[in-house]
């Protein structure tokens, strides 16, 4: 039977329609299971990133409200004046979400996860940093060291607050608007950075050539006669 004559025959075309309609079935089935799949992958995207959002908003705030600079030099004076003073370190949790969460932070685009990791990381270095405080031997150490230590873990905390507005500045882009405005933030904050790495620069060059030379101050005049 030739293919021209089988089209005369109804049970070959019966057969070819029935075999293009499961065919059909099985196309608008893949390509609406890769829909939904988009959509749950989406919304998962979503879920994620609204809860790092407000985790880190809220440890933020926290860190605002302490006015850090001022109380951390206050305590610090206290630890040099008052002999064997050393303030109570509470341990934190503030990465809670984050635990929770951190296998699917591979879901957000890598421009979104370098800030956030940058900010938690931040906060695991200050538990460490916590923990040596807690186990501190004052009567070993001497109030001097103490106070240089407690400097430094206020300094961190500081830190943290830039570094947790800027991890926000990125989530809120992508969930406002995508990847392309975490790309426009990316390249801004970036030129900004650049600019004032110039300024510096600029500043120091400036300030060398207003300086005087070793050859030509006075004392290198006395030495040299």
């Amino acid at each position: 039977m030739t293919f021209a004559t089988a089209l005369t025959d109804p049970r070959v075309v019966a057969a070819m329609i029935g075999g293009a309609v499961v065919a059909g079935g099985w196309v608008v089935t893949h390509l609406l299971s890769a829909r939904r799949d988009r959509a749950a992958r989406a919304e998962r995207v979503r879920d994620v990133q609204g809860a790092l959002y407000a985790e880190i908003r809220v440890h933020v705030a926290t860190l605002k409200g302490q006015n850090l600079p001022r109380y951390g030099a206050e305590v610090e004076a206290l630890i040099l004046k008052d002999d064997g003073f050393f303030p109570v370190i509470p341990t934190e949790h503030n990465d809670r979400l984050f635990s929770a969460i951190v296998e699917d932070i591979h879901v957000l685009p890598f421009r979104v996860v370098d800030p956030v990791v940058q900010y938690y990381n931040q906060l695991s270095t200050i538990g460490a940093m916590i923990a040596d405080l807690r186990a501190l031997r004052l009567d070993s150490m001497g109030a001097v060291r103490a106070a240089r230590m407690y400097r430094h873990y206020i300094e961190m905390k500081i830190e943290a607050i830039a570094l947790g507005e800027e991890a926000m500045a990125f989530l809120v882009a992508h969930l406002t608007g995508g990847r392309a405005a975490v790309t426009a933030l990316s390249d801004s904050l970036q030129k900004a950075r650049l600019a004032e790495t110039k300024a510096g620069v600029t500043s120091w060059i400036e300030a060398e050539k207003t300086r005087p030379s070793a050859g030509n101050s006075p004392a290198s005049g006395r030495f040299g006669q």
